[in-house]
């Protein structure tokens, strides 16, 4: 591979990091075709993408920006898992890392700090961003329907009273036709 295929790559590389917040990397060692594929279609479905690549490649291509802090990490047959969404990958690749022995999470980086791999993991436990949406939707929700129920409260309240005070008397009127 010549200087301008290795500055093509890095080019392209960084272009696909662009606005990515959290990128996780994990040791690939000895983990067959089938593995590598379904950590893929995994990571694929959770809008992520993975990414094999020379570690000086990736060096090059981190340096000087918020991902930077992954440098350390890059050693070693590694691959790198990112998406737009932080949580999305970290769970996909977490879930394959536990059926995949040979698959090691060795750490990432987060907004500009590095991460351990006990930190993916922790990350990967987090709610990701469509359960964080319908969490909040379902708090907006909540407001309104609560204020929806307290006004009714007292019209219903009313109206249980006059119930009550129309089966107590029912007996009487059909006591008195009798």
């Amino acid at each position: 591979m010549n200087k301008a295929e290795k500055q093509d790559r890095v080019d392209a590389l960084r272009q696909q990091l662009a606005g990515i917040d959290a990128v996780i990397v994990a040791e690939y060692r000895g983990i067959t075709v089938e593995q590598m594929q379904s950590l893929r279609n995994a990571v694929r479905g959770a809008e992520g993408k993975v990414v094999v690549v020379k570690n000086t490649l990736a060096r090059l291509s981190v340096k000087g920006t918020s991902l930077e802090a992954l440098s350390d990490k890059l050693v070693g047959p590694v691959l790198m898992t990112f998406g737009p969404d932080v949580v999305g990958p970290a769970k996909a690749i977490v879930k394959i890392a536990k059926d995949v022995p040979n698959l090691v999470i060795t750490g990432g980086a987060l907004s500009g700090k590095a991460l351990s791999a006990a930190q993916v993991k922790s990350l990967s436990e987090l709610p990701g961003r469509d359960e964080l949406r319908a969490m909040l939707l379902g708090t907006l929700n909540a407001v309104p329907a609560k204020f929806v129920g307290t006004l009714a409260a007292s019209p219903r309240s009313i109206l249980n009273v006059f119930n009550a005070r129309i089966e107590q008397l029912e007996p009487k009127v059909e006591a008195e036709a009798a």
